[in-house]
């Protein structure tokens, strides 16, 4: 059976968000960077994939086990003027990965282009967070980041390498930037649990089962890797992402990232580049504009009402969102009200 819902405002929602997380440690500025990271997950997502409140749970169980210390320093060990390296000493992941950006467009702005390494961090959650504050600031913005073993290299079946997310914005004049933002499996274990919840199968490209078959079971599902996209294209993408974020940086990489709970060790990769650099930038928008355009007048393969850019199906999730309030499932609302009722936090979230 669906689980229901309950309509929540979203400002309502970051300031939840925000009181759990000063509650549990977090300094002001982690806490309403992090509930702003996690609103937007909300706003542009669906529930399933996993990047919205309800991953508020680990955080605070990373606050009391070490995993992620509040406060954490953020550590330039490399700093030239096109590139830096950064230790981010077990801080929030989103937040360090936001000052790594900064970092990054500040360089961008000197030379052209900055790129920033990140090692000793943590989850940083939507990667489309990150690439679109260098769109905000008339750059293209990269981010590229390591994770958890839950997929196999092609070919075999024990899980070695990670999703591996990468997420890139461009500025555009229509309204909102292209984004794409995109795991490097055709799904994710968030949304095989969704359909577990929901009792619905999934789609056979999805994950396979312990043995290297596809399956439709969520249950097997969970227990096995997921599928690549592209199937060798993807696993090639993955391993050399984990190259990027994890041996390069110091990091952790293949089966280390998450082992250790008190310890996730992630890498990431940010990287900004000026446009104005190329060419001026109303050219740009002129240019951007018309590819869209051009894309937009494709004619419809059969099934298909529209073509969608990368990320305006997001931002008219996140309009509608703004508006009308998020739909929050009642096993998110009781996680946050667990966590509030942990820490003496007033709950606002009730209907």
């Amino acid at each position: 059976m669906p689980p229901t819902t309950v309509r929540v405002a979203p400002e309502e929602l970051y300031r939840q968000a925000e009181a759990i997380l000063l509650a549990y440690g977090a300094t002001p500025e982690e806490a309403a960077l992090q509930a702003d990271a996690r609103l937007q997950g909300e706003l542009r997502g669906h529930p399933g994939q996993g990047q919205g409140m309800r991953g508020l749970s680990r955080y605070c169980e990373m606050l009391q086990n070490g995993g992620i210390v509040p406060g954490a320093h953020f550590e330039t060990v490399v700093d030239t003027p096109a590139l830096a390296l950064v230790d981010g000493h077990k801080g929030f992941g989103q937040v360090i990965a936001a000052r790594a950006m900064d970092l990054a467009i500040e360089k961008a702005r000197q030379v052209g282009v900055g790129l920033v390494a990140v090692r000793h961090s943590n989850h940083l959650g939507i990667t489309a967070y990150h690439a679109m504050r260098a769109a905000a600031q008339r750059m293209i913005g990269l981010c590229l980041t390591n994770a958890g073993p839950e997929m196999a290299p092609w070919g075999g079946i024990t899980p070695t390498i990670g999703t591996n997310p990468w997420g890139i914005a461009a500025p555009t004049d229509l309204g909102f930037p292209l984004v794409l933002d995109m795991a490097l499996s055709t799904s994710g274990k968030g949304m095989v649990r969704w359909h577990q919840r929901e009792g619905k199968k999934v789609p056979t490209d999805w994950a396979f089962d312990v043995d290297g078959n596809v399956t439709d079971d969520p249950d097997r599902a969970m227990e096995g890797p997921l599928v690549p996209i592209g199937a060798f294209k993807g696993t090639g993408l993955s391993i050399m992402t984990d190259i990027l974020c994890g041996v390069l940086t110091g990091a952790a990489f293949g089966l280390t990232p998450y082992r250790d709970p008190s310890n996730h060790d992630v890498g990431h990769m940010l990287i900004a580049i000026d446009i104005e650099r190329f060419l001026p930038y109303a050219e740009y928008l002129q240019r951007i504009d018309r590819f869209c355009a051009e894309l937009k007048a494709s004619a419809l393969a059969p099934g298909f009402d529209e073509i969608l850019l990368p990320g305006e199906l997001e931002h008219r999730r996140a309009t509608a969102r703004l508006t009308n309030g998020i739909d929050l499932d009642d096993e998110t609302v009781e996680t946050l009200r667990g966590l509030a009722a942990a820490r003496n936090v007033p709950f606002r979230l009730d209907a």
